[in-house]
């Protein structure tokens, strides 16, 4: 098992309120590495910067007090944000779990005490609050593997295409790797073409 997220995200704005999502938005991008909050989906898979939501962890509609205060949001896909909707388990705030039933803050080390990631990219609950948030939230969908495993890929090939580079400027021979960087884009177009078809259905 590895962690759910590469990089774990901190807030660097804590205690700030802009009064607008945009302004919020903005910040949260850079704070969450442009991957959503719950899944660690990169928003380049999902239609970028413009397609990702501000998400209120304690819900907007229950406390509408939080609704700009930065330490209440996140940066998040819209599969995640829909599927937590207002869904919380007491009338306070401060009270997010009550009987292994409620959410967890992604920036909260506790986080990750509850969700893994197999070496496939499947998310996997490991307590039973883990197992409410892994279904209220639906990571169980296909799509949170594929993109975990072309991001893999795309990381892969940069490494790779910036060693080819490094090498060449050396004037050393590079046609083996080369070859594995054509090997790893057919990959990459083999898994955005899984992706895409899993789209559709």
């Amino acid at each position: 098992m590895v962690e759910i997220k590469k990089i774990r995200p901190s807030r660097t704005y804590t205690g700030e309120i802009w009064r607008t999502n945009k302004s919020n938005k903005k910040r949260l991008v850079k704070d969450f590495n442009g991957r959503c909050a719950y899944c660690d989906d990169f928003h380049l898979y999902s239609g970028g910067y413009n397609s990702y939501h501000v998400e209120h962890f304690a819900p907007k509609e229950h406390f509408p007090n939080l609704k700009y205060t930065y330490d209440n949001l996140l940066y998040s896909c819209p599969y995640c944000n829909i599927s937590k909707s207002d869904k919380w388990p007491s009338s306070d705030a401060k009270i997010n779990i009550i009987d292994d039933i409620g959410f967890l803050d992604p920036c909260e080390d506790d986080y990750y005490n509850h969700l893994k990631r197999k070496e496939s990219g499947e998310i996997v609950p490991e307590t039973k609050l883990g197992e409410y948030i892994y279904f209220e939230l639906q990571l169980y969908l296909k799509r949170h593997c594929l993109i975990y495993n072309l991001d893999r890929i795309r990381i892969k090939q940069l490494e790779l295409k910036k060693e080819i580079t490094k090498r060449e400027s050396d004037g050393k021979n590079v046609d083996k790797l080369n070859t594995a960087y054509s090997e790893l884009c057919v990959l990459f177009c083999e898994y955005f073409d899984l992706f895409a078809l899993d789209c559709e259905e």
